[in-house]
């Protein structure tokens, strides 16, 4: 009875770690696969795929296209990826990925005009703000906004500015003022 029993027990134990091996060993397939994707997606970022629809896919075409110079197409693929109303590891990636690419565009070397650099950077400054409301921890978007508005620093407006004539129309107290100390 007990013999039966040891063999029952491991029976039980030899199909659960079978079990177990089958599943990883179908994960390992599937990242194998996802990793021939994402190379070919990297070396190729034009060419379309079967396996193009999974999300990592898309981020690596996405920087493909983007140190291409394919600017349109990286920055459709990036807001593809990002949905504001929760934003995984991947939307927080795309959102740093595709601010960084609208900084490299405004205010890089390959700046097309002062009119369309501020536009950039401004893009750039708001993707950089949307990722830190996401992550407030992300030293690096930190730093890259602080490079962006040190590249574009933002005004005020003239109406928030106090009327010359205030500046100038500074009143003083009496100097025999009883409430000082």
């Amino acid at each position: 009875m007990t013999r039966t029993l040891v063999h029952a027990v491991f029976e039980t134990i030899a199909i659960c770690c079978a079990g177990v091996a089958a599943y990883d060993w179908t994960r390992l397939q599937h990242a194998e696969r996802m990793n021939q994707a994402i190379v070919a997606a990297s070396v190729d970022p034009r060419e379309h795929r079967a396996n193009d629809d999974a999300p990592q896919v898309r981020l690596a075409r996405a920087t493909a296209l983007s140190k291409a110079g394919a600017y349109d197409a990286a920055a459709r693929l990036y807001d593809g990826l990002i949905h504001e109303d929760r934003l995984d590891d991947l939307g927080r990636t795309a959102l740093f990925d595709i601010g960084n690419m609208y900084l490299r565009e405004g205010g890089g070397e390959g700046a097309t005009g002062t009119i369309r650099s501020l536009a950039m950077i401004g893009e750039a400054k708001a993707r950089y703000r949307m990722l830190l409301r996401a992550a407030p921890d992300d030293w690096d978007a930190r730093y890259n906004l602080e490079r962006a508005l040190w590249l574009a620093p933002e005004t005020h407006s003239a109406s928030d500015e106090p009327d010359v004539k205030e500046q100038h129309n500074v009143k003083l107290r009496d100097p025999q003022s009883k409430d000082l100390p």
